[in-house]
């Protein structure tokens, strides 16, 4: 069960190095990189779940895909305010585990994640390229700490 969730801490850490990436190359214009990708996304999973005869969870993961490659510059500041929101709860609930557990790595790491978050959330108006970039540079910066804190330590 640990060899899981070394796996998805490793997942998840390139997962945020590539989001931080692409925030530093793109900046403001990334998102709508990620509205795309999440659209497609969405489709392909709805056709998976109607090959997997669950048909009405298909349908509803296709339209979701199709509004958001239609709509998803309609409500672009929505979905940063949300994409944030959920980066730093994940952080905060990283900082507790890693509270209790008194790692000095994994606060850090906690403590990146939640600025990442906040810095995606308060994303808006003119300064939104130049802050995405910073929450990409901490989002990589975060995924790099989180690989070499795994590899370092025994867990």
């Amino acid at each position: 069960m640990a060899k899981k969730k070394s796996n998805s801490n490793f997942i998840t850490a390139l997962m945020y190095i590539i989001i931080g990436i692409i925030c530093c190359i793109f900046g403001g214009g990334m998102i709508n990189w990620m509205l795309t990708i999440a659209g497609i996304l969405f489709i392909v999973f709805g056709i998976l779940e109607i090959v997997k005869k669950n048909l009405i969870a298909g349908i509803i993961s296709i339209v979701i895909g199709i509004v958001i490659l239609l709509g998803g510059w309609l409500f672009v500041e929505i979905i940063m305010l949300i994409f944030g929101i959920l980066i730093a709860i994940k952080g905060v609930l990283a900082l507790i585990d890693a509270i209790k557990r008194k790692a000095v790595i994994d606060i850090v790491f906690a403590v990146l994640t939640i600025a990442a978050g906040l810095v995606f959330v308060f994303a808006f108006g003119e300064a939104a390229d130049i802050v995405i970039r910073i929450a990409g540079v901490l989002l990589a910066i975060n995924g790099i700490i989180e690989l070499v804190g795994k590899g370092v330590s025994k867990k």
